[in-house]
């Protein structure tokens, strides 16, 4: 196997900076400055705007330039596009209307799922050219998801913590020690099993995979720090939303780089070309957008339901200050719209539908 053509998707350097490192870097800083972040209860304003703002609530917005931003992907798929947000609206009407408390749980989990099967969808694709049978392809699978589940377990079974996925309580309470348990141990039968597994393999002078193994490495690294070694909302931020935002973003600006190098015609709404996000110094353009997008709601989240952080938004409640509870069953499912959205959308766009979908040939094969 060629390692340099066949496993990175674009280009070895931008990969290593924007999608292999962000769980090494954010968990190498929050060990060496655990001293300075345990000062902070909350989030500061200046962390939540790089982490919250920035990066969080930001990548959800990319995912526009690979769907509806896409004419050609909004096309292939237009019935999913339309429905899913009027599906997810109406669904988190009525799970709101049962509780806010209940909604929030919902979203939570849905929350754990999605960053859980995105870093599921990394090791697929840095792991699509291995010569593997079922059970290697399993075990790789069971390595990630246990590196996961093992530091949500324990989460929930030493709350409370200092930090939450969304609000206070949104976890399960009252789970017994030994559901946490039971996830250490399977994960650590699983780690050991894989590391004899692919010790067997290097005496047989198999290919090694480095992008695979970063990406099961950074993501046990990066969950554990940030959730079992320490209890701090501030490093549990940074561990979570950098090894899950930067790099989406990331893969998100190769799909656009090579749509442009394939179709100079495509256009976002039939008057942006596409290209314009993509270009040499479209970077700017490009992320300005997810930022001013991501600005936009945290401005309404901040508004109406938060009232977090108001110093850097404008005023919007100077025409009513109380929002009932009917009108929040109404407002926090429709701000929950994207971020739901992007959670379901990106389980379909990276699939490889079949070998005609449009999005195989671009990144595969052109």
């Amino acid at each position: 196997m060629n390692t340099k053509k066949d496993v990175w998707l674009y280009n070895k350097y931008f990969e290593i900076i924007f999608i292999i490192s962000p769980p090494f870097l954010a968990s190498l800083g929050v060990y060496f400055f655990k001293d300075y972040f345990f000062t902070f209860e909350d989030i500061p304003l200046v962390y939540w705007i790089i982490f919250v703002l920035l990066i969080d609530v930001a990548h959800v917005y990319s995912t526009l330039f690979r769907t509806y931003f896409h004419s050609i992907e909004f096309n292939e798929n237009k019935e999913l596009y339309l429905f899913i947000p009027l599906l997810v609206w109406i669904t988190g009407m009525v799970l709101y209307s049962i509780g806010a408390g209940f909604f929030w749980t919902i979203m939570a989990y849905i929350a754990v799922f999605h960053f859980m099967r995105q870093q599921y969808g990394f090791l697929r694709l840095y792991s699509r050219y291995e010569d593997k049978d079922n059970f290697t392809n399993k075990l790789d699978n069971l390595l990630l998801y246990l590196s996961i589940l093992y530091p949500v377990a324990y989460w929930h079974t030493n709350l409370p913590r200092k930090f939450n996925w969304f609000i206070e309580n949104d976890f399960l309470v009252g789970l017994p020690p030994y559901f946490e348990v039971t996830f250490k141990y399977a994960y650590l039968l699983t780690l050991s099993i894989f590391i004899l597994k692919e010790s067997i393999n290097f005496i047989k002078k198999k290919p090694i995979n480095l992008p695979k193994y970063f990406i099961l490495s950074g993501t046990a690294i990066s969950w554990f720090i940030g959730i079992v070694l320490y209890n701090n909302d501030l490093i549990f931020t940074i561990t979570n939303v950098v090894t899950h935002g930067i790099p989406y973003i990331a893969l998100i600006w190769i799909y656009g780089k090579k749509e442009i190098h394939t179709n100079n015609n495509l256009k976002v709404f039939g008057k942006i070309n596409y290209r314009f996000f993509f270009n040499k110094y479209g970077i700017l353009i490009f992320l300005g957008t997810l930022i001013i997008f991501a600005y936009i709601e945290e401005s309404i989240w901040a508004n109406f339901v938060w009232k977090e952080y108001l110093e850097i938004f404008p005023n919007l409640t100077f025409f009513k200050t109380n929002i009932s509870e009917k009108t929040l069953t109404i407002l926090v499912p429709l701000l929950s719209v994207p971020q739901v959205t992007h959670y379901i959308l990106d389980g379909f766009i990276w699939k490889i539908r079949s070998d005609e979908s449009y999005w195989k040939k671009l990144f595969f094969i052109n």
